[in-house]
């Protein structure tokens, strides 16, 4: 099992901090409403300082979006904060009936996604929620990977109005030198030189395996490999379709359930590329590996660097083998003497 990086910031710490920074800064009106999350979010400092720019409503997540609602009615812009398999699960009506439809400026955020929950048990890990809210037309589904990431999208969340569901994590996601690690932050991010015969393709903290996966495949199986992340999942990135053009074959990697999440968007990319089209590999879950630490977790659902990596080998082998199973013999003609 590969061992997890860490630094001292989280990436959710990040993002929250950021986000609270920039509305703090913005000239909207805005409002904090969190789900009994209150802490969980890191927002204990900012609500002793701001009493009256959060709520915490409880254990409610539909009372949650409903106050919303009625928040943006009243000229708010709103932030609502809450564990993503609860919020997703019980509050997934009234954000469809009332934020979605209405195109209310809300911002979800969505703690604890994939199994990133760890020891807090099966029940709290969002292993459906990407799928779900992309699901749902008019909300746009966004994640950060490392800190550099969650503050870039801070920004971005803050200076545009939602709805909008963004995918958090309370662990550090470090990654190693990035090619667009100076730019703002983008739909799709290069983890990676763009070369090789497979890509990697991750969204949120996901990011770390597959980056890690990559250098495993060039440094120890001398095959030419590269990471890119996806950083929102729905409106599908326009400029997906690009950046997966070239490769033979792609790998999918997410702690999600297989329907609509990471996988689709990367096939409905496909569908408008042009030229040969990828074969696309789905890393994924298809049961709950339990509750446990985060990386024994993702040992058990087979989604570790080394894991990932391995999975690309059988996979190049396993297309080389179809080819040769495919190629027709040689049609052998001989002379009527012989």
């Amino acid at each position: 099992m590969s061992a997890l990086s860490a630094t001292d910031e989280s990436q959710l710490e990040a993002f929250t901090h950021a986000l609270c920074d920039e509305l703090l800064r913005g000239p909207d009106p805005f409002v904090i409403i969190t789900c009994d999350a209150t802490l969980s979010f890191r927002l204990g400092d900012f609500a002793r300082r701001h009493p009256h720019l959060v709520v915490d409503v409880g254990v409610a997540e539909a009372t949650a979006v409903a106050a919303a609602f009625g928040m943006w009615r009243a000229g708010f812009k709103v932030v609502v904060a809450g564990f993503a398999a609860f919020l997703s699960l019980r509050a997934l009506e009234p954000i469809r009936s009332l934020v979605a439809l209405h195109g209310a400026d809300v911002t979800f955020l969505a703690g604890m996604t994939g199994l990133s929950a760890g020891r807090d048990g099966a029940q709290h890990h969002a292993t459906e929620d990407a799928a779900l809210l992309r699901a749902v037309p008019g909300i746009e589904v966004v994640a950060p990977s490392d800190t550099d990431s969650a503050r870039a999208l801070a920004a971005y969340c803050a200076g545009r109005p939602g709805p909008r569901w963004v995918r958090l994590v309370r662990r550090p996601v470090p990654l190693g030198e990035t090619p667009d690690a100076a730019r703002p932050w983008s739909p799709v991010r290069r983890l990676t030189p763009q070369v090789g015969q497979v890509l990697l393709c991750a969204h949120g903290a996901l990011c770390e395996q597959a980056q890690q996966a990559a250098r495993i495949l060039i440094e120890r199986h001398g095959i030419a490999a590269a990471a890119l992340e996806v950083g929102r999942l729905s409106p599908t990135p326009r400029e997906l379709s690009a950046a997966l053009a070239g490769f033979p074959l792609v790998l999918a990697c997410e702690d999600q359930y297989r329907p609509g999440a990471l996988a689709s968007a990367l096939d409905e990319a496909l569908a408008e590329a042009d030229g040969p089209r990828s074969r696309v590999v789905r890393c994924d879950l298809t049961a709950s590996p339990g509750s446990g630490d985060y990386a024994d977790l993702l040992f058990a659902a087979g989604l570790t660097a080394e894991q990932l990596a391995s999975r690309a080998v059988r996979a190049i082998c396993e297309t080389k083998d179809t080819a040769v199973r495919e190629t027709p013999e040689p049609l052998r003609i001989s002379g009527g003497d012989e």
